[in-house]
């Protein structure tokens, strides 16, 4: 079935880094992000999971969660055994959302600079 976000999803037509933190900010309160996932029933951090443990064997990998958001794929991630988590996202409003426990490691950093991670750091990336 294909979904069309652009009906749902003001966010495609934002043009500067300010309109996209107001616009996760306000997604973010109430927890209304997560709520409209449920909603839409979105199964993208489940896929992604489900496509990496066919490739990525040794549940202590070390991912980066590039763009983790509120967590979800860090919680399907930490659900099939992944113990080496690490989330970045642009959004502190999006990373005060993610359940204790999930990632080892949450930073604010903005994915359209760039990073500042050494090289071969990471086993694993998702995003």
């Amino acid at each position: 079935m294909k979904k069309n976000v652009l009906d749902k999803l003001d966010i495609y037509k934002l043009k500067t880094s300010e309109e996209l933190l107001k616009y996760y900010k306000d997604w973010a309160d109430n927890n209304k992000y997560n709520k409209d996932m449920v909603d839409w029933n979105y199964t993208a951090p489940h896929e992604a999971v489900t496509i990496l443990k066919k490739y990525a064997f040794n549940k202590n990998f070390r991912i980066l969660d590039a763009g983790c958001g509120t967590g979800l794929v860090g919680v399907e991630l930490k659900k099939n055994g992944y113990l080496n988590i690490e989330g970045v996202d642009f959004s502190q409003s999006m990373l005060n959302l993610i359940p204790q426990g999930v990632y080892n490691k949450i930073e604010k950093v903005d994915l359209n600079k760039p990073l500042k991670f050494k090289n071969n750091m990471y086993d694993v990336l998702m995003c």
